[in-house]
């Protein structure tokens, strides 16, 4: 009995049509975009002389099922070889670059840079929202001296209080007499979320994706006295399934995104090796490096809503921590505070705090668990 050996087109065939066993969609799509944008240089023969589209679009219309099956292992091998490079990558964007002098000096600038960005950006806020509140005032007059002219009782701005002033303002600007101050309201509103993706200053990152990051590892917990690095993984382990779902699938999307990034940087640095000497063919290294930025922003609002998602689990699931850890449950957050520094300093390894415990009553369920089913339940 002969036994043919399937070929390599085959083989990769098979293993495209297994691809949803081991990888999602969005985790093949970085790959695929990578070996794409390779198959199309070199069809177009740009690693030869000057690409030819003509060249590109007659190899590609020529393409049978083993040329697809070759196209699909090369995503897979460039999946599979970029997979365990994930948080590498992620590291490198953040803007982990090492401890080398010119590490140093690139982190020294891009730090200063976001620095100036950060004292700019509160700047601006202060300068547009007295621009604002200047505009509400005389409208707020305005409005004044019309209602005196009609006889109808009101009271004269210049008598009302901060507060009151500020209530009126916002009023104002519900009406139609503010319509034109949209485009001024809608800058300010944005400058808090812009401030919110930065740490402190001395706690501050060279990259926009390092800082919404370290923004949120540095406030998710603060108001109850934890700290989010040190309850992380125990929250992954108390937490409900649902929730632990939805947090996988926000960094999905981050990964995602950063791995999109990498590999349109890396399809540019191809493009620019090939067309580096083709005159103006050479600006179609702008395509994936486009395509780089595009992705770079977007992890960084998947950033935001990854360190959202891990803020309400610790807001959620912070007493049901202190169940499994045999804490104490505070009845105030001023307690809670006070206790969670202690904690805190515990599980960091300081072997100098100490707590009292809390045990549950002898056959009380785990934290977490359903309660017993009686006897005779089906």
């Amino acid at each position: 009995m002969i036994v043919s050996t399937p070929s390599l087109p085959d083989t990769a065939v098979g293993l495209g049509a297994k691809i949803g066993r081991y990888f999602s969609v969005v985790s093949i799509l970085p790959a695929l975009f990578l070996t794409v944008w390779t198959v199309a240089l070199i069809a177009s023969g740009a690693w030869k002389s000057r690409p030819n589209l003509s060249t590109m679009t007659d190899s590609l219309g020529k393409w049978s099922l083993a040329g697809a099956a070759w196209v699909i292992l090369g995503t897979v091998v460039a999946a599979l070889f970029l997979h365990p490079l994930q948080l590498g990558m992620t590291r490198v964007l953040e803007g982990y670059w090492g401890r080398s002098r010119f590490a140093r000096a690139a982190l020294r600038r891009r730090i200063a840079h976001h620095r100036k960005r950060q004292a700019n950006l509160r700047r601006k806020q202060q300068r547009w929202l007295i621009q604002r509140n200047k505009v509400l005032d005389e409208l707020l007059r305005e409005a004044y001296e019309e209602k005196r002219s009609r006889n109808i009782r009101t009271t004269d701005p210049d008598r009302w209080t901060s507060a009151t002033r500020d209530e009126h303002r916002d009023a104002m600007l519900e009406t139609w007499r503010a319509a034109n101050l949209g485009g001024l309201q809608s800058a300010l509103d944005s400058v808090p979320r812009a401030l919110a993706r930065y740490p402190d200053a001395a706690r501050m990152m060279p990259t926009r994706l390092g800082n919404a990051l370290r923004a949120g590892e540095d406030s998710i917990g603060s108001q109850y006295g934890l700290s989010t690095m040190t309850t992380a993984s125990h929250i992954a382990f108390i937490a409900p399934e649902v929730q632990l779902n939805y947090l996988r699938d926000s960094r999905q999307q981050l990964d995602t995104s950063v791995r999109l990034c990498v590999v349109a940087l890396i399809a540019s640095a191809e493009s620019v090796a090939a067309m580096v000497t083709d005159g103006w063919w050479l600006c179609g290294a702008l395509v994936p490096y486009f395509f780089a930025y595009i992705a770079y922003r977007a992890s960084v609002a998947a950033a935001d809503e990854y360190m959202a998602v891990a803020r309400t689990m610790l807001d959620l699931n912070r007493f049901k921590l202190y169940e499994s850890l045999h804490v104490k449950l505070p009845r105030s957050s001023t307690e809670e505070r006070r206790a969670n520094t202690k904690l805190m300093a515990l599980l960091g390894g300081d072997d100098e705090v100490t707590m009292t415990y809390k045990h549950p009553a002898a056959g009380t369920p785990s934290t977490g668990a359903a309660p017993p089913t009686p006897p005779g339940t089906p």
